[in-house]
């Protein structure tokens, strides 16, 4: 399958962070991202794929603070794709819009977004800024609902964060992913952090904490917070992406020295 991709220029953002477009079209539509470095990066830098939760997008305000963390604070360069459905791929903005259930429909809906990540990660790293030993994932709710199997199939992500997810639940019965998030747990094996919120009304807490227990990773840790679903606190996702910034720095610093 030919894959055409098409960067666009690069734009000087607050934070010292430039942002590129980028057109990823596999065959099957464009999917649009965003790619964002820090300027004046010297060398290769790591890079972190950021996944949107449902009815959010690629430049959702959540999106937008973990890339100004990561990318503005750490110089972690960080990237970004509209999910199915989402962003400038479709009309949802909220997961009560009726496309949104049509999405998880489709039986190549996990599929087809693993392929799109993996795409967008081949063109990121072709340019040649970036340290392919030191890719991380950060992803919550529907972010991980695409991402944990994204993760379990690419071996270039070497550290990741999930959550806000589980294997039942109402989320669960919309999407009938419960099993596929199963088997590709067990698949997952990098170092990763997972968060779980008390009190979600999405996904069945008791569920939550048995998809951690699946996960493979010899290295993995659990955070939860009291809360519902959305209430996830700022100084939990602070430890998130403390956690995966000093995680990819330090695969970075290894890399760079030669002692992977």
């Amino acid at each position: 399958m030919s894959v055409d991709i098409r960067w666009g220029t690069r734009t000087r953002l607050d934070g010292g962070i430039e942002e590129r477009t980028l057109t990823l079209d596999r065959g099957h539509g464009p999917v649009p991202g965003l790619l964002w470095t820090k300027a004046g990066a010297a060398g290769r830098t790591p890079l972190v794929l950021v996944g949107h939760g449902g009815g959010g997008a690629k430049n959702a305000a959540n999106i937008l603070v973990t890339r100004n963390y990561l990318t503005g604070q750490c110089g972690i360069a960080t990237l970004a794709i509209d999910g199915p459905v989402h962003g400038d791929r479709g009309p949802v903005t909220d997961t009560s819009h009726p496309a949104y259930s049509e999405m998880w429909r489709s039986p190549r809906a996990v599929d087809e977004m693993v392929a799109d990540w993996q795409g967008s990660l081949d063109a990121a790293l072709a340019l040649g800024e970036f340290d392919a030993d030191a890719i991380g994932y950060y992803g919550l709710s529907m972010g991980t609902m695409f991402g944990l199997p994204f993760v379990a199939a690419e071996p270039r992500v070497a550290v990741a964060v999930l959550g806000l997810c589980g294997v039942r639940g109402t989320s669960i019965d919309r999407s009938g992913i419960g099993r596929r998030l199963a088997a590709d747990a067990a698949r997952v094996t990098c170092p990763l952090m997972y968060h779980v919120q008390w009190d979600d009304e999405r996904f069945d807490r008791e569920s939550a904490f048995e998809l951690f227990g699946m996960l493979s990773s010899p290295d993995k840790r659990l955070q939860s917070t009291p809360g519902l679903h959305a209430g996830v606190p700022t100084e939990a996702r602070d430890t998130l992406q403390s956690f995966l910034a000093a995680r990819v720095a330090a695969l970075h610093i290894s890399a760079t020295a030669g002692v992977r």
